[in-house]
């Protein structure tokens, strides 16, 4: 499974769970979307790439977390690229939290 498919999948399972007021432990989905995002800058780019304005604002609060993991300003450089390219979502809190976790 690439790594849009499995944020993808991870998604799917969170959006179908979270309507329902099902409570199962969605935070090991979000892990898993995290752990893609957070292998290194220049993968994680081509991946939120590729993601629909849709999966950029489900992921938006995660932001903060692949930020504190891969430590690197070209990531906030990528949710304001991201930003410009969907002026239809609003990921400026995320971006926000995203940098208040850069060490």
């Amino acid at each position: 499974m690439t790594g849009n498919e499995k944020i993808s999948y991870h998604l799917d399972i969170i959006n179908k769970m979270a309507p329902n007021g099902a409570s199962p432990p969605l935070d090991t989905y979000w892990g898993e979307i995290v752990d893609v995002l957070s292998h290194d800058i220049g993968q994680t780019r081509e991946l939120l790439m590729k993601c629909t304005p849709n999966e950029i604002d489900r992921m938006g609060g995660y932001f903060e977390n692949v930020s504190e993991k891969l430590q690197s300003y070209k990531f906030i450089d990528l949710l304001r690229e991201l930003q410009k390219k969907y002026p239809e979502i609003d990921i400026e809190l995320d971006i926000q939290w995203a940098i208040d976790a850069l060490d």
